[in-house]
Formats: C-alpha cells, structure tokens, sequence
C-alpha cells in the first residue's frame, strides 16, 4: 500500500466519522445546508477524477463498476433516508439517522471493497481512484436528502423553509 493510499483510506474515514457522528446527533432540518455537504463532495471527487496530473483513462469496467457503486450509493442513502427519526421538539423538525441506518455503512465499505478487487483484477484503475470513493460518499448523501426531504415535505405540509444565514 503506498503513502498515497493511506492518506486516502485516513482522509475516507475521516470523512465517514465525521457524517456518522453528524447523522447520530438531533440536527434542525435544514435543506440548505444538508445539501452543501453531497455538493461539496460531488464537485471535489469529480475534480479528483478529472484531474490532468493523475486522471486514469476510464474503458467499460471503469464505467460499469463506478456505475454499479453509484447505483448502490444511491439507495443505500434513501435506505438511511427512509429509516431516519424525525422530531418537533419546540415545533422545529429535527433530524437523525440513527444508529441502525448508519449501519449500513458497513454494507456500503464491504461493496467498495470489493469493487477495489474486482477493478484491480480487471486493470480499472479509475474506479479505484480516491475521487470514485468521495463521490461513493457524495452520491450516498444525495440518496438520504432526496428522501429526507421528501418525508419532510409530507410531514410539513409544505416544503420546509429553509432559514436565512
């Protein structure tokens, strides 16, 4: 394992602590700013990917594999949507995940790993690149907001406000 890949899986589990704790704790439903963070992510792992200095070219298994992982992603986060609390303490809808939902993070590492074998076998080095995982992570987060806010939506009457900063 080179320097470079341990400073990815450290910079990739800091980031997964980082929205597990975030996720367990009761948290204002607030669009805005829950979306910054699939945002942010999403535009930092495709730079990552496109980048000029270590873009790897991208042949079908790339392509099927990050397709496959997106997919995964996706509906492992409206899975986390769909089993996420909500609360009115004080008449403000409050989030959380929850700790059975943020299980299943272990479902969405054991995948990316073996997607990381399966490219290696196949020569798919864009699929095991550290932008694929950081838009792993960005898609996941799309997933449980698209749901989040639909749930809240339906639970608001209304779409929720989102607060003025």
């Amino acid at each position: 394992m080179t320097s470079n890949n341990v400073l990815t899986a450290g910079l990739v589990l800091a980031i997964l602590g980082w929205i597990i704790y975030r996720q367990n704790q009761w948290r204002p439903f607030d669009p805005a700013r829950m979306w910054r963070g699939p945002l942010v992510l999403g535009i930092v792992g495709v730079l990552m990917l496109a980048s000029a200095d270590n873009a790897p070219a991208m042949h079908t298994v790339d392509i099927a594999l990050l397709v496959f992982e997106g997919v995964l992603g996706l509906a492992v986060g409206a899975l986390m949507g769909v089993l996420s609390k909500f609360a009115r303490p004080d008449g403000q809808l409050m989030v959380r995940t929850g700790a059975f939902a943020s299980a299943l993070w272990v479902v969405l590492i054991a995948v990316r790993v073996g997607v990381d074998v399966v490219a290696v076998n196949f020569g798919a080095k864009a699929a095991v690149s550290a932008g694929a995982i950081i838009v792993l992570l960005a898609v996941n987060r799309l997933g449980r907001m698209l749901v989040l806010s639909t749930r809240a939506e339906r639970l608001t009457g209304s779409r929720p406000m989102v607060r003025a900063h």
